[in-house]
């Protein structure tokens, strides 16, 4: 008999089960509380009621760990990753002036060093390596991680390499370092820069939860080996997934849009997953989830991360809700961002329920109510803190939280707390759909009492013309729920409409009219209605409370499975092994064809020949990978993407050729 566990650590839940490979079986599962404080906590938790059942002598028989995540989603989606060093080389000094760029180093900085290639691979400017220097010399306490992106890296990264090798035997830095040309194969520069900053924001969150785990495994005396879930739902050994974190950021919406097919057996469906923190919603195509041909978007992020087509929204039980008055209405609005509801905080800090009994004694609501906040655990330096944000940082606990109203009493604290919950440096609690429904009776798992307190104490909120705008906090729940399954259906429906009509703007379901008349009041003259003519398949822990609502505003079947609470954790444990490389084949000024080897640029004077060897090393490089990882048994096939330019007479002009070598293998 041989043993799988599967893992799906996600924000708000970590799961796990035990997959017997030769029945096709799930033996055992278990759910606990994903605790970000201290990630070992939760995977422990977990794994005990996994393994709780299972007899001694059949641990022998674990084989395999495979570990699927969303907290690398996560982290990119509330924009919260380790402070990046970003070293452009060869770039346009406008490239300063890309938003998305500056955002993805999290309040790190990035410098524009002379350098880079030309289209064709040939060194356009000699590499500056003082520049370099000084910049590190002097930034270096304002990272936590570096990434190095140089023009045309994907036709020659000799610059990037250089540059690695010099900060690394040169400067002794030990600090991760990634480079863009190991990420991506395409050309887009700005992207591509974008995508590895990214990828080291991102360094120390995998390498934590892999390191909890590890340690974990050691105290059970489990010495199976362990792997990642890729985005595209194959697998990778955690040493990989180490320097290429990017790689995992749709990890866990993979492992449930696998993990939701094998369990249905359904052929054409739209599979969504709500968690804590974000809705993953894909396309099921004829039995398997479909995959991108662009890069994956995750939350504002367009980046070069190969992966199964999810459309990724901050929107979960966990969502934060955001008031905007209006006049004298009050509309709400949830997430992207996740906050840790009260009925959850409370379980771990008892003491929140009589701050909560104080506040619900106030006569109306004010904004620093009904919130709390706390301290990381964090070693790092902090000089580079302003300092009314290192006295409000004083001011909180690490194992005790404290309520907002007392760490901010006035404007600029209030600041200086928002902008720490930013810096990854401060947690946060508030009233969540949740907590929304524990108040309606709809599930209590958690502290009803800290959800019922917070709902009373936000329904106490007046608008501009001083008025109540709830009669109840019943009222006040159900109107956060309704945002929910409204927010969660034009979601589905967005993500149906752009596969739909293959367009990545919608705007008519952004038009304020448009939404009015979908889900206005009952006696207006008309109404809009929604439709799918898919049924959705509902996975994660609060789909029972969701989404058979949430289908019949879409007017098609729900269907949620046996052990949908553990979805992701199953597709983690039925995964498998692939690795690609793409070679790039061009032609010069001298008509001459240039393979662009991943070490390396060669020229050919014959096509056929420079396709050959492109082959030859695209399938051995492959294959090499996929066995590294673990693989057996493993099946390469090459394919040949041609850019041409159509003549007259079946004549084409050749533009480039792509020789991509895909090998997959199953599990040793």
């Amino acid at each position: 008999m041989s043993l799988i566990i599967g893992f799906d650590a996600g924000g708000t839940f970590t799961d796990s089960v035990v997959f017997n490979t030769e029945t096709k079986k799930i033996i055992s599962s278990g759910k606990a509380l994903t605790t970000n404080f201290d990630l070992s906590q939760g995977i422990k938790e977990s794994l005990n009621i996994t393994l709780k059942d299972l007899p001694i002598r059949d641990k022998k028989n674990i084989k395999q760990i495979i570990v699927s995540s969303t907290l690398a989603t996560n982290s990119l989606i509330n924009s919260n990753g380790c402070r990046v060093g970003l070293i452009l080389i060869g770039f346009d000094k406008s490239i300063f002036e890309n938003q998305p760029l500056v955002d993805a180093c999290n309040n790190g900085n990035m410098c524009l060093i002379k350098g880079g290639h030309d289209a064709e691979g040939n060194e356009k400017e000699k590499l500056n390596f003082q520049s370099i220097k000084k910049f590190v010399e002097i930034n270096k306490s304002k990272f936590e991680s570096i990434a190095i992106a140089s023009q045309f890296s994907t036709r020659n990264p000799d610059h990037e390499n250089r540059t690695k090798e010099f900060l690394i035997k040169k400067n002794k830095i030990k600090l991760p370092i990634t480079c863009s040309h190991e990420l991506s194969y395409e050309l887009n520069g700005p992207k591509r820069a974008i995508t590895c900053a990214l990828n080291a924001s991102l360094t120390h969150i995998i390498s934590d939860l892999l390191n909890n785990i590890e340690l974990i495994l050691k105290e059970k005396k489990i010495t199976a080996k362990i792997m990642v879930v890729k985005g595209d739902g194959s697998l990778i050994d955690s040493k990989t997934a180490r320097y290429r974190p990017i790689d995992t950021t749709m990890s866990g919406p993979a492992a449930s849009s696998i993990g939701a097919a094998w369990l249905t057996g359904k052929k054409d469906a739209i599979i969504v997953d709500i968690g804590g923190t974000s809705t993953d919603i894909s396309l099921l195509n004829s039995g398997y989830p479909e995959v991108s041909k662009q890069g994956a978007r995750i939350g504002v992020w367009d980046t070069m991360v190969e992966a199964i087509s999810i459309s990724t929204q901050g929107l979960g039980g966990d969502s934060e809700i955001l008031f905007e008055e209006t006049n004298s209405n009050l509309d709400i609005n949830l997430g992207p961002k996740r906050v840790v509801p009260l009925s959850i905080l409370t379980e771990r800090f008892p003491s929140v329920l009589s701050i909560l009994k104080k506040q619900s004694k106030f006569p109306f609501y004010s904004h620093t109510d009904c919130i709390f906040v706390w301290k990381k655990n964090i070693s790092k330096n902090l000089n580079w803190l302003s300092k009314i944000e290192k006295i409000t940082f004083e001011k909180l606990h690490i194992n005790e939280v404290s309520s907002l109203s007392e760490i901010a009493p006035n404007q600029a604290s209030y600041g200086a707390v928002y902008r720490l919950i930013k810096y990854n440096l401060v947690e946060i609690s508030s009233f969540t759909p949740t907590d929304a429904v524990h108040v309606l009776g709809i599930y209590n798992a958690f502290n009803t009492k800290a959800a019922n307190l917070g709902a009373l104490i936000i329904s106490k909120r007046k608008n501009k013309s001083g008025e109540f705008i709830f009669n109840s906090k019943e009222q006040f729940a159900k109107k956060v729920l309704d945002k929910l399954f409204e927010q969660s259906a034009i979601s589905i429906f967005n993500f149906t409409i752009k596969k739909t009509f293959n367009n990545s703007e919608n705007h008519f379901l952004n038009n304020n009219l448009f939404y009015k008349y979908v889900f206005g009041q009952k006696e207006k003259l008309a109404k809009i209605n929604l439709k799918l003519n898919t049924p959705i398949i509902s996975i994660g822990a609060s789909a029972a409370s969701y989404y058979p609502k949430i289908a019949s505003l879409l007017n098609t079947k729900n269907i949620t499975p046996e052990n949908f609470q553990v979805a992701g954790a199953v597709g983690a444990a039925i995964g498998s092994i692939k690795q690609t490389v793409k070679i790039l084949i061009t032609k010069d000024q001298n008509e001459k064809y240039r393979v662009h080897f991943p070490s390396k640029v060669k020229t050919y004077n014959k096509l056929v020949k420079a396709i050959n060897d492109a082959k030859f090393e695209g399938n051995f490089l492959s294959k090499n990978k996929c066995i590294l990882n673990g693989a057996s048994k493993t099946r390469t096939k090459t394919e040949i993407q041609k850019k041409e330019v159509d003549l007259k007479n079946n004549k084409k002009i050749f533009l480039e050729y792509n020789v991509i070598s895909t090998t997959t293998g199953e599990i040793n």
